[in-house]
């Protein structure tokens, strides 16, 4: 995994995405706190704070990159001479996505928190735990990302992919049938970071902290797994 990290910090394109993704986060608290009207419910600060999240889809991204961008530049065949047991190469990936985004997802919880205190001055009980959950929640992302890179191997496609997915199809999917909406990859990790107003349109509200976690984790686990069973089936190139 350490050769894995390495190869991470020296690609620029993670660097930039995850700068971005902290922008993100710090744009969404900007507006969420912008359209506050009258009193202040302590949903209403956590929600704030749980702007924290919302880089998700650059997470994903770095996380394809780092593993689909391999299979693009052919560097994938020189990791597996070295470690010739497929399914070792991709778990290291695989871990290294979830470091990487935990670095992304702590830096964008640390901007996201400092600008929401220092422009309401408001804190709650429930703060914590809406950043911890949104720092998980990027990390599965990222992760979810690199098992999907495995997965298709081709980043353009990956990317286009998952972008028609989350932005799309698993919209259009919710409003047909609101049921749905909190089993979902995206209502599992809004939930993960204490989402419990109307994020989305969901019949009801979502899942709980601790269920959207274990959904999203479950969500990531199968993909990862999926990764190494057909990496270990396939032919490389």
């Amino acid at each position: 995994m350490i050769a894995e990290l390495y190869k991470a910090r020296s690609t620029r394109s993670v660097w930039w995405l995850g700068a971005v993704a902290v922008v993100f986060c710090v744009v969404w608290a900007v507006v969420d706190v912008a359209l506050w009207l009258g009193d202040r419910s302590d949903r209403d600060v956590e929600a704030a704070y749980a702007m924290a999240q919302q880089g998700y889809l650059f997470a994903l991204v770095i996380g394809v990159l780092l593993v689909a961008g391999e299979y693009r530049h052919r560097t994938v065949t020189w990791a597996l001479l070295v470690t010739p047991h497929r399914s070792r190469v991709v778990v290291a990936k695989l871990a290294a996505c979830a470091v990487v985004g935990l670095v992304v997802g702590l830096a964008g919880a640390a901007a996201t928190g400092t600008y929401v205190f220092a422009a309401t001055g408001l804190f709650t009980a429930g703060v914590p735990l809406a950043l911890l959950g949104s720092v998980v929640s990027t990390a599965l992302w990222t992760v979810l990302g690199g098992a999907l890179g495995a997965l298709v191997r081709n980043q353009t496609a990956t990317v286009v992919g998952a972008f028609l997915w989350f932005f799309y199809a698993e919209w259009l999917l919710i409003a047909l049938v609101p049921a749905v909406g909190r089993w979902t990859p995206s209502g599992a990790a809004k939930a993960v970071s204490g989402w419990t107003r109307d994020a989305m349109p969901v019949a009801g509200d979502l899942l709980p902290m601790w269920a959207g976690g274990l959904l999203f984790l479950a969500y990531a686990l199968a993909a990862a797994g999926l990764a190494v069973l057909t990496t270990t089936r396939r032919d490389v190139t």
